[in-house]
């Protein structure tokens, strides 16, 4: 059976709310991107100390750490560098922070590729780090980036062929296959971890945030498969969806009080709403 998380920053900046939210909907799994308006790569030991402590007492943990890595333009050395020292970063907290997986990605979207060899490359230094520190880097398909759907994630990470590298299966990030079943099925056993947010098509293709139930995915068709796969991993609620819509700008590089404004009354709907598909799957899933 999985277990939920939500990523902090979908709920506020304050741990005392996301805590609260956590409790009511019995959510174990508090995943870090921004704390205290603070990115999880920038977070000062005494910030771990205090977040661990804090998580530990409530009965919770941290099932990734959501960093940024590789949201970054292929081929640019010194962005390459500063995102090595921003993984190296995100270790010593994933590791204060008792977690083994990293979320990542694989650079901006731009400049057609002819073929992943570039990208491959880029990853071989960051395979020899999370190698010796005893970590999983996880790719998440993302849209702006150029493994988007999960068909390129299924078949990126067959190519790369490391155990340290493995993915986050997110239906929401893709509008470009169906992402269920089709996308996941390219996915299937090589993700420890998941994303859950909902999405609604629109007319010129793009997609818009929508609560969980009311976009065009097949939530509860996900959520069986899972189980049927005996997944036991951490499904995170990511929800996105605001009452006022979220900026473009805010949506690539998510973080701060502005992106989670709303977000506390928000991601409660998605979790009512989660509660609700559950229980229609008639799983007795929370206590």
């Amino acid at each position: 059976m999985y277990t939920r998380g939500v990523i902090t920053d979908e709920v506020s900046q304050d741990l005392d709310v996301v805590v609260g939210l956590m409790r009511r909907f019995h959510v174990t799994g508090a995943e870090i991107r921004t704390i205290w308006n603070t990115p999880v790569d920038k977070l000062s030991a005494g910030q771990v100390q205090r977040l661990r402590q804090r998580l530990d007492a409530e009965g919770m943990m941290v099932p990734a750490v959501a960093t940024p890595f590789f949201k970054c333009d292929l081929g640019d050395a010194a962005q390459y560098q500063e995102h090595l020292a921003i993984l190296q970063r995100s270790i010593d907290v994933a590791h204060g922070l008792g977690t083994p997986l990293l979320r990542v990605f694989t650079f901006w979207k731009k400049a057609p590729l002819q073929n992943w060899d570039p990208i491959l490359e880029a990853y071989q230094e960051p395979i020899a780090m999370a190698r010796q520190s005893g970590v999983t880097l996880c790719i998440e398909n993302e849209g702006s980036c150029y493994i988007g759907t999960g068909a390129e994630l299924g078949r990126f990470l067959r190519q790369l062929d490391a155990p340290e590298v493995r993915g986050i299966w997110d239906p929401g990030n893709t509008v470009a296959e169906p992402a269920f079943p089709d996308g996941y099925a390219h996915v299937r056993g090589l993700c420890p971890h998941v994303h859950l947010k909902d999405l609604k098509v629109q007319p010129d293709g793009r997609a818009k945030s929508a609560p969980i139930g009311d976009g065009d995915l097949d939530i509860k068709g996900q959520l069986q498969a899972l189980l049927a796969d005996g997944y036991s991993g951490c499904i995170s609620l990511e929800t996105h969806w605001r009452p006022q819509q979220l900026s473009e700008s805010l949506l690539r590089l998510p973080g701060g009080e502005q992106f989670s404004a709303f977000g506390e009354e928000a991601s409660t709907l998605c979790f009512q709403r989660w509660d609700e598909i559950e229980a229609s799957m008639g799983k007795g899933t929370r206590p």
